[in-house]
């Protein structure tokens, strides 16, 4: 028997709650509000960022909060930026998650934000900057290779994986932030703060054999998140600077048998060095 359907998912379910939890670690942060570049210069930079690991408890979100799910592969995430001037001091910066695999799953995120500041006094800088982001993780994520291998073992296998799954979460991102910084008087420290609107669109294609079927339900669900961001961004060298910042997103989500909704947020650090190329 081969399931092939599409489920439309409300934004709170436990499924939809670990697509957005990934999304919104993945999420590119300005790092404090858009400083205008020369035209044609280039700032290459290079992000890290730590992941929590989520409990028994929170990971359990496939078949609506029933079943385990291992999506605690790594802690960590990291990605390359470039940062270009464009005219009417406006900044394009690219990033991208390369598909380097780990632990099973494969990232390929690929990111662009174009921010431009719109505020600057001698103390304070205010900017705004679209984001946007897509891409996908594949990996044995419904049937890990792991429980595959257990066999017909109840406790290592309970739902009788028969092969390792083959899915992939697709994820598209739009988001606006309105940024802030203060600059220290004979300092090179600058304090920043930020918030964000972002709208995600996610699917996630389930490719698994179990004991007497073939799953290949495709999820689908969309909505509206938040985040804010606050760090501080030492720009004491004359072609680089660093950045360190802590990330919190609010996540809703229902986990049966309650009915009630609860915030499961995100909250992590990143880091971001860039260094004036040209």
């Amino acid at each position: 028997m081969v399931l092939d359907d599409v489920q439309r998912l409300d934004f709170d379910r436990p499924e939809s709650w670990a697509m957005k939890y990934l999304t919104a670690a993945s999420t590119p942060t300005g790092f404090g509000p858009p400083t205008a570049l020369e035209p044609g210069e280039l700032r290459l930079g290079l992000e890290a960022g730590w992941l929590p690991s989520l409990s028994e408890a929170e990971r359990r979100v496939g078949f609506n909060g029933s079943k385990v799910e291992d999506i605690n592969r790594t802690s960590f995430v990291g990605r390359p930026r470039l940062a270009i001037g464009l005219p009417a001091r406006l900044v394009l910066e690219l990033g991208w998650v390369p598909p380097v695999e780990i632990d099973g799953v494969e990232p390929n995120l690929v990111s662009l934000t174009l921010g431009r500041p719109v505020y600057e006094s001698r103390r304070w800088r205010l900017g705004l900057r679209f984001l946007a982001q897509h891409g996908t993780v594949e990996g044995d994520i419904t049937c890990t290779a792991e429980e595959a291998a257990a066999g017909p073992d109840p406790e290592a296998n309970p739902f009788l994986c028969r092969e390792a799954s083959t899915d992939e979460l697709t994820t598209t991102l739009y988001g606006l932030e309105l940024g802030g910084a203060l600059r220290l008087a004979g300092s090179a420290f600058e304090p920043y703060a930020a918030v964000a609107y972002n709208r995600m669109d996610l699917e996630f294609q389930i490719d698994a054999r179990w004991a007497i079927f073939i799953d290949r339900t495709l999820q689908k669900t969309d909505g509206s998140t938040w985040h804010s961001t606050a760090g501080v961004r030492y720009a004491g060298w004359s072609r680089s600077s660093l950045a360190l910042e802590l990330f919190y997103s609010p996540l809703d989500v229902v986990r049966p048998p309650s009915t009630g909704t609860q915030n499961d947020a995100l909250f992590n650090v990143r880091t971001l060095f860039r260094y004036r190329i040209r």
